[in-house]
């Protein structure tokens, strides 16, 4: 167990809560039990270190406290985590991502540490959060025995190194838009998209409208719902919402839904569409979880902001719709977009990471070529895009793309 693995699954339950604030979790543990856990409210509330340690109480003191995030140091809408640390006698202080305001970089250890409290940050810290006893106190000369099974000392360790990296290259991905938030004052933008060993998108009907195609497997599906869990929003064009009608929840992983955005372009959305559609329906959910961004008019929609917008390029009205994002304080905006919203965003490069899926399997496109039915072909990549990273769950690969 990774006591900073349990202080992320407590930041994903601050997303869509804590915002403009960073979801940030936090929990106390003191001699080898978890005695608080605890996530950042809404502003103006706690954040979650004072959760973590209300929740500790007197245990507290002499414990240790394992943040996703630096804790901050001074006073805003409330008072700095320093001091409530330092108040409640905590021993030692471990976070993982070191916090890009400039308020509060670094000047947060330094602060600890003249309380006299040990500090470890980064990977070292989420090294240093694994909860195990000793190898030397378990094992004897010919090494630990499970099921009769030998277990080597060594590999264990190294196993473990390996998931502390892993962990940190997660939450540095998790605040990777927090950090883009904080140095340009603008939402990032995640594009996720899956298309065919062929390189189709979806289904084009014999009337020419789309119907979804079945492209990806579980594996990379619960990847998506664990991006749209660490999304403050998730945005699909109108293109795919009269075609795959999603509901756009987080459903394979853990965590808050985000707000669900239609871009609804130059449409002028119908009585009967909007009854028919699962984005509209707010019996599940408050209206202000939704969003219309429209450059016509939508009288047929009630109860759901709608925000017209005022250009006359796509390529305006997006900046102007991230705009409007950023002023609600949304650090990540996920984009789930057909082909033509893909293509216009390649085109306006409104964007900062596509996350492509392709399958290796040969049979999505023999079940469309045997249906008679052609294939939407997913847009051409921008010149000079860089394929940072890739890797392959089950049939599919994901290749993730940044702009160079």
């Amino acid at each position: 167990m990774n006591f900073l693995q349990l202080a992320f699954d407590e930041s994903l339950l601050a997303v869509g809560i804590s915002r403009p604030n960073p979801a940030v979790g936090a929990v106390v543990v003191k001699d080898g039990i978890v005695v608080g856990k605890g996530r950042t409210q809404r502003p103006g509330n706690a954040h979650a270190e004072v959760m973590a340690l209300r929740a500790a109480g007197e245990d507290a003191r002499g414990a240790a406290i394992f943040v996703t995030l630096e804790p901050c140091c001074h006073y805003g809408r409330t008072p700095p985590c320093t001091k409530a640390i330092t108040e409640a006698g905590i021993a030692e202080v471990y976070f993982a991502h070191a916090d890009p305001n400039p308020l509060v970089r670094g000047k947060s250890r330094k602060i600890l540490e003249e309380a006299g409290i040990k500090v470890f940050e980064g990977l070292e810290a989420c090294e240093k959060a694994v909860a195990e006893e000793s190898w030397d106190d378990v094992c004897g000369d010919e090494g630990c025995k499970v099921l009769s099974k030998p277990v080597d000392p060594a590999a264990s360790r190294a196993e473990s190194r390996a998931e502390s990296r892993m962990l940190f290259h997660e939450i540095e991905r998790f605040f990777e838009a927090y950090d883009y938030f904080v140095r340009n004052k603008a939402t990032f933008v995640e594009i996720k998209s899956a298309v065919s060993q062929e390189g189709v998108i979806g289904t084009l009907l014999a009337d020419g409208s789309r119907a979804p195609l079945k492209i990806t497997a579980q594996g990379a599906n619960c990847w998506n719902h664990e991006l749209r869990a660490m999304s403050d929003a998730v945005l699909v064009g109108a293109g795919t919402l009269l075609a795959d009608n999603p509901g756009l929840n987080v459903r394979f992983a853990r965590g808050n839904s985000p707000v669900k955005i239609l871009w609804a372009g130059h449409r002028t959305f119908s009585a009967p569409e909007i009854a028919g559609l699962r984005f509209f329906d707010c019996t599940d959910a408050s209206a202000d979880s939704r969003l219309v961004f429209s450059c016509v008019e939508q009288p047929n929609i009630q109860g759901i902001e709608v925000v017209l917008l005022s250009h006359a390029t796509f390529a305006k009205n997006w900046k102007e719709m991230l705009a409007n994002l950023a002023r609600r304080g949304m650090h990540r905006l996920m984009v789930e977009p057909g082909a033509r919203l893909a293509a216009a965003l390649f085109e306006c490069g409104g964007w900062n990471r596509l996350d492509l899926w392709q399958s290796s399997d040969a049979a999505v496109d023999r079940s469309l070529e045997s249906s008679g039915l052609s294939g939407i072909p997913y847009p051409e990549l921008p010149h000079g895009v860089v394929a940072r990273e890739s890797f392959m769950i089950g049939p599919d690969v994901l290749t993730v793309y940044e702009k160079s």
